[in-house]
């Protein structure tokens, strides 16, 4: 009887195989294509924008200069 059982298991897996599943789209904007495109090009956008605020800091305001050493009065050099 279990002989039965699996070779009609095994046909109805392989009937089935071939069968695709149709799941029903959602309307829902969160789920949509356009949702992802616009986050995409805000996070885009976030990055770049963050990285052009760095180097815009870097090239006008940050001072690069080192301060000069300490001259230090009545010491001996070593040696």
């Amino acid at each position: 009887m279990s002989q039965i059982t699996l070779s009609n298991l095994a046909a109805v897996v392989n009937e089935a195989k071939d069968e695709e599943i149709h799941v029903p789209k959602s309307d829902d904007f969160f789920e949509s294509k356009t949702f992802r495109l616009l986050t995409l090009i805000l996070y885009m956008g976030g990055v770049s924008g963050m990285g052009l605020t760095l180097a815009m800091y870097y090239f006008f305001i940050w001072d690069s200069r080192m301060p000069p050493l300490p001259i230090f009065k009545h010491t001996h050099p070593i040696g």
